[in-house]
């Protein structure tokens, strides 16, 4: 039987017990009614202590996020939200100094489409919700809008995305770039991205319903990205020292080629001159950044060609490339150069950073409508010849008469009556007119043209664009030139997170050099001599001629001088080609937005081949005896070819934590390989000029064989780099590489370099902003790194071997060690100290940048000398220790900047100090050093010496005295003290160094709506120059041929003149001394540059244009000089001036 269970009871009822009195109920309750009222004030008291908080903050356009930290931090409250939620959120401008809680929060979600709760010491935010009158309201305020996007020129952009600030709402313009819009609030801001340009904000005003937003490249905003050619990183967070140059600032500087542009912007960047190239345009200068790095060996002190030691590494797109790719870029195509100086920006690098890194990014295809533009150019060079002096027909003669040349004792009467007949010929020639002006017959004012035309489109999966561009550009001797053409197809694809960039250039550069010679050749032919017969046929020989007179002091054969304009009318020419093909590839992905993988594979060729050919006529064989007469006429050939290859992979992480902490990491592992074979002959034997074939020549050259040369070069290295930052305000770069070499030693293959850097912005400092808001950028930092070069021979550290090919034994033939290899030769390794400041005043009206480094370089490479009982004259060891140090000072000010108006009005000026020393040389090379400063071979110029505790630079010379009044002679200062008249090499001391002190350059810039004009102006001072021209052409002038104008005006005559330059009587060449060495300060005008920007749609859309820009630069205006010297000596300088239009379609 079952039974029923009697429920529990789950309440016990405690007033209806026995013994509880009545009433009790009604005292319970009226207790639970005070602890109530007790619990709630004490609650309401801790809400007030919270509200009663004070808050201080000053921000303007902010996120909400950093608002919030800020509150977080100093009120002690929890805030409580999503991050999809604060994405919706407006900027936030609050002012306010010891503020509640309440007061803050009221003005911070004032205009926000979010709302909040505060509970206890949390805040929680959630999204507004409309009201029914909201959205009554918002029905009669929504407005209907058509936006039109368009690039920088005004060209339509479809593809681009339109979002409404604070809602879901995003559309993609369609064809012509159009949007439209319905039922948008009269007060939205609309957001326009699209890739490649930057992100632009665009606020609704009343009773607008159509908008045009221009979107502007990103190269606009290069300021605030420093790309290291291996990874992107936000200048906010990078400590290193580096030059970021725009694509309009490469225009506004632009020189004669893309170096002394660069040259022209930063100091730093020094462009070597050289006094004798002048401005051939087949000639690649030597570069230096932040002075030299490496010593020259033995052999490369007496020719003086160490310039190779020094030269920078050239990224082009992330892939190694050449000083002669680089020179035949075409400025246009290119978006940015960053120079990268310091050990923390070349570290990176590696074992190739030393001497500093050229980062050149190229502009990438602009999606949209298939577009095309072309820009042609024309460039007008002028011969700069103002430094010449020379001497006209009458004072030549003089000349000559004066020097005795015309009447002499040792010569017999007859021989002294045939030179005063030559006289009287040659008085003849002058007083019938005859001054030919020699210069001027190889010059010529010569017109560049520069052409580049390109297409390009696609949208934001696929972009293309390809490009031709050809530069015809003339040198000033006649005949000269270098023309370039250039093909280049870039492809971009994009797949999800998987972006596919291919680059292919195919480049082809033919070089000519003139058929008319050197321009030295012409300078020192006599203005009474004519340069064409009677029937205008330019002379083989001059006339008149006498042997007595030409063969004075046996400085000329005993036979009528040859013309070099002669030479020009044969069938004379040196042609250098230059075929190329590079094609790089690149791969990225991104898994997360975080993090970035790539890939990388690049591929180049080289063909090269020279051919010169003089034939017998040419005067480099007028001295040829008659027995030598199948001798006369050459050829020299010479071929070879470079392939090599790089493949890298890459990882790159940004991430930033809790909005304050930023990081950044990434790591790479390249390898690279070239190649390259070369090979030359020479030939002799060519009796007509008709016969300029190879195979017709009847030998090769007296004592020569063909030769050639061989090497390959490999690369490993593993890099990898680290960077934190604080709060976006403290901030620590740490980087570190391993790379492996061939070209040192097989103990010595591999070196580790590595790099660190600290940073502080002070300008995110609460004292900075609440107190010195005049102060918008201040910024402090400091490096070291190391890193190394690796711009040595492949085979230095390698014993090689060559076969002997004019001794056999039967039909074997032998080998011969040429080098002795050294399998512990070590790496050449740089340690660099930077430290740096960067200012910005008044929202960047006023910019300051300033540095100071210091950088040394150990176990320096180079050849020492060796017993010849060891069988070899040298081997190459690590040797020594250089150092430089410089400081470097940038400043640029708005004087005038009215954007409304587009008015404004800058200056801007950069001055770099740098001087360099050698700390430690190895025993066996100072031993070197003494012989070469005992060597009387050349002494006119002053031999390369190098020694501890001076520059490289040091010129070497012994002390003069000045030209003896009473004799017209040189005095001289010996070691001892003594005076002698005597010129002894062991009397060489230091008289100054052949670098400037300080080099800079200072600008300023106007624009005026559509127009720019600007100039600027380099100088440099504090150094020391050897002034050539005074010794070849004033006191050892060949006085039989033309001279300075000073040998006739200027020299020492009689007893009590007080002279700079000796007299006519001393005929003795004399030697280097400190009179030839002179303080050199130089001003120069870098160049002048005016742009107008046509902007009239209705003439545009007459001639079918979409955009139309024209320009005008001038190239080296003037120069002034503290030293009068001849500039150009083998090819003249010129003066440049060119225009531009640059149009689309």
């Amino acid at each position: 039987m079952l039974h029923k269970a009697k429920p529990k009871q789950m309440y016990r009822i405690y007033t209806k017990k026995i013994g509880v009195p009545e009433g009790y109920l009604r005292k319970m309750l009226f207790i639970m009614r005070l602890t109530t009222v007790i619990l709630i004030s004490s609650l309401m008291q801790v809400s007030a202590i919270g509200f009663a908080q004070k808050i201080t903050l000053s921000k303007t356009n902010v996120p909400l996020t950093q608002i919030i930290n800020e509150i977080r931090n100093q009120s002690k409250y929890d805030f409580f939200y999503s991050n999809e939620l604060l994405r919706k959120a407006n900027p936030v401008t609050i002012h306010v100094k010891e503020a509640s809680l309440e007061e803050v929060l009221a003005i911070c979600f004032r205009n926000q489409p979010l709302v909040y709760k505060v509970e206890d010491k949390a805040v929680m935010l959630k999204e507004k919700e409309s009201t029914f009158l909201d959205k009554v309201i918002s029905a009669f305020a929504d407005v209907d809008v058509r936006i039109i996007v368009t690039d920088e020129s005004g060209l339509p952009l479809p593809g681009a995305t339109v979002a409404v600030k604070g809602t879901n709402r995003k559309v993609v313009a369609g064809a012509g770039g159009v949007v439209l819009l319905t039922k948008v609030d009269s007060k939205a801001i609309f957001v326009v991205t699209y890739l490649g340009y930057t992100m632009q904000e665009v606020k609704l005003k009343k009773d607008q319903s159509a908008i045009t937003v221009k979107m502007e490249p990103e190269e606009n905003k290069m300021d605030d990205v420093v790309i290291t050619g291996i990874f992107k990183r936000t200048k906010e967070s990078y400590t290193g020292a580096a030059k970021t140059i725009t694509a309009a600032e490469l225009r506004q500087f632009q020189g004669r080629n893309i170096f002394t542009t660069l040259g022209n912007i930063d100091p730093a960047f020094n462009v070597i001159t050289s006094n004798a190239f002048g401005s051939d345009p087949n000639r690649i200068p030597d570069i230096q950044i932040r002075g030299s790095k490496s010593l020259p060996n033995i052999n490369q002190l007496t020719d003086q060609t160490a310039g190779a030691l020094n030269l920078p590494l050239i990224i082009l797109d992330g892939f190694e490339t050449t000083m002669q790719r680089m020179m035949d870029l075409d400025n246009n195509e290119i978006q940015s150069i960053t120079i990268l100086k310091d050990g923390s920006a070349t570290a990176q690098y590696g074992s190739r950073g030393a001497n500093g890194v050229v980062v050149i990014t190229t502009k990438e295809p602009i999606p949209g409508k298939l577009r095309v533009t072309y820009r042609v150019g024309l460039n007008l060079s002028v011969p700069d010849l103002e430094s010449y002096n020379l001497l006209n027909s009458k004072d030549k003669l003089e000349l000559e008469r004066l020097s005795g040349y015309y009447e002499s004792p040792t010569k017999t009467p007859d021989q002294n009556i045939k030179m005063q007949q030559y006289y009287n010929q040659v008085l003849g020639q002058v007083l019938k007119g005859v001054n030919t002006d020699w210069m001027s017959i190889p010059l010529r004012t010569q017109i560049d043209q520069t052409h580049n035309l390109k297409v390009e489109g696609g949208d934001q999966t696929f972009r293309y664009d390809m490009a031709l561009q050809y530069n015809n550009i003339n040198g000033v001797m006649k005949e000269s030139g270098r023309n370039t053409f250039n093909g280049t197809v870039n492809l971009s694809y994009r797949l999800n997170n998987l972006t596919f960039r291919n680059n292919l250039v195919i480049g082809h550069t033919k070089s000519n050099e003139s058929p008319y010679g050197s321009f030295s050749d012409y300078v020192v032919l006599n203005p009474y001599w004519e340069p064409y017969d009677a029937a205008g046929r330019p002379v083989q020989f001059f006339t008149p001629f006498n042997a007595d007179v030409m063969s004075i002091n046996g400085k000329h054969p005993n036979k009528p001088y040859a013309s070099p304009l002669y030479d020009a009318t044969l069938n004379v020419f040196d042609i250098k080609n230059n075929t190329s093909i590079t094609n790089n590839f690149q791969l990225e992905y991104r898994p997360i937005r975080e993090l970035t993988l790539s890939s990388g594979i690049g591929v180049t060729t080289n063909m090269i081949d020279r051919d010169s050919f003089k034939p017998a006529d040419h005067s480099s064989f007028a001295g040829y005896k008659p027995e030598d007469v199948f001798k006369r006429g050459s050829y020299d050939y010479a071929s070879g070819k470079d392939f090599s290859y790089t493949g890298n992979v890459r990882a790159a992480f940004y991430k930033t934590f809790a909005d304050i902490h930023q990081i950044s990491a990434g790591a790479q592992l390249d390898v690279s390989e070239s190649n390259s074979k070369y090979y030359t002959f020479g030939l002799q034997g060519f009796p007509d000029q008709s016969i300029d074939y190879l195979a017709l020549a009847l030998q090769y050259k007296e004592n020569s064989t063909p030769s050639g040369s061989q090497s390959t070069k490999r690369r490993v290295g593993m890099s990898s780099f680290a960077n934190y930052m604080l709060d976006n305000r403290y901030m620590v770069d740490f980087s570190y590489s391993v790379d492996g070499a061939s070209q040192f030693g097989v103990n010595r293959r591999f070196a580790p370099f590595w790099s660190t850097g600290l940073g502080w912005n002070l300008h995110n400092e609460s004292f900075i902003k609440d107190h010195l808001k005049f102060i918008n950028h201040l910024k402090m930092r400091a490096t070291y790194g190391s890193t190394g070069s690796t711009q040595f021979d492949a085979y230095q550290a390698l014993g090689t071997y060559s076969y002997i090919m004019n001794d056999r034994y039967k039909s074997w033939v032998g080998v011969r060690q040429n080098e002795l290899g050294n399998a512990d030769l070590e790496w050449q390794t740089t340690n660099k100290y930077n430290a740096g400041l960067e200012l910005g005043l008044f929202n960047d009206r006023i910019r300051l940048t300033t540095d100071a480094y210091l950088e040394r370089t150990s176990n320096l490479l180079s050849s020492m000398d060796l017993p010849y009982a060891n069988g070899f004259s040298s081997y190459n060891e690590n040797i020594g220790q250089v150092e430089t140090r410089g400081v470097e000072v940038g400043v640029n000010a708005f004087l005038i900047r009215d954007n409304e108006r587009r008015i404004s009005w800058s200056v801007s000026g950069n001055i770099a100090y740098g001087e360099d020393k050698i700390v430690k040389l190895s025993e066996v090379m100072k031993a070197a050093n003494e012989k070469l400063a005992l060597d009387t071979k050349n002494t006119s110029t002053p031999n390369k010496i190098i020694r501890e505790g001076t520059s490289q630079n040091t010129i070497y010379v012994v002390r003069s005295l000045g030209i003896d009044p009473s004799t017209g002679k040189e005095l001289f200062l010996n070691k001892d003290g003594g005076v002698t008249y005597l010129w002894d090499p062991k009397d060489r001391v230091a008289a100054g160094v052949g670098q400037p002190k300080y080099r800079g350059n200072f600008n300023t810039m106007v624009r005026y709506r559509n127009l720019s004009v600007s100039a600027s102006f380099g100088f440099r001072f504090g150094g020391q120059l050897y002034n050539q021209t005074v010794v070849d052409k004033v006191e050892n002038a060949d006085r039989i041929m033309n001279v300075d104008a000073r040998v006739y005006n200027d020299r020492w005559k009689q007893p009590g003149d007080i002279s700079l330059y000796r007299g006519l009587n001393e005929t003795i060449n004399l030697n280097a001394s400190s009179r030839f060495v002179q303080n050199e300060n130089t001003l120069t005008c870098q160049n002048v540059y005016v742009s107008y920007d046509v902007l009239d749609k209705k003439f545009l859309r007459r001639f079918g244009m979409n955009s139309l820009s024209l320009s005008a630069n001038t190239g080296e205006l003037f120069y002034i000089s503290t030293v009068p010297q001849e500039r150009g000596t083998s090819y003249p300088f010129t003066r440049q001036f060119s225009l531009s239009l640059y149009t689309s379609f």
